[in-house]
């Protein structure tokens, strides 16, 4: 899994690239978890270029998301492509992140500061 980041209008956007599964969860938490460590931090996960994620992958997000909320972060999801998505909805996963179709679009919707529950 590669992992860059940049920042877009105040929001650290996280482009992830490969396979987010059991093999390559240890190494993409440790960058995760310093992102969502750092208080009042915004943060994109770009999935663009994501092929696959698993249970342990789906597991190391969701627990980036509790560390971001007890950071007063906010975090969005971007560019899941249909199989990403679909894993995310048989897990119960799109009721929990707030999830955009492009990087574009969860920027601007964590720059008018709402908070994940607060989708549209």
């Amino acid at each position: 899994m590669e992992i860059k980041e940049e920042t877009r209008a105040g929001v650290k956007v996280i482009g992830l690239r490969g396979r987010l599964d059991a093999q390559t969860s240890p190494t993409a938490e440790k960058r995760l978890m310093d992102f969502a460590d750092l208080s009042e931090q915004k943060l994109v996960f770009d999935f663009s270029e994501v092929t696959f994620v698993s249970s342990g992958g789906l597991a190391l997000l969701l627990k980036v998301a509790k560390n971001v909320q007890k950071a007063n972060g906010k975090l969005a999801l971007a560019g899941l492509n249909n199989y990403v998505h679909e894993v995310f909805e048989i897990a119960g996963f799109t009721g929990i992140f707030s999830i955009f179709p492009a990087c574009e679009e969860a920027v601007a919707h964590l720059q008018r500061g709402l908070r994940c529950e607060d989708k549209a």
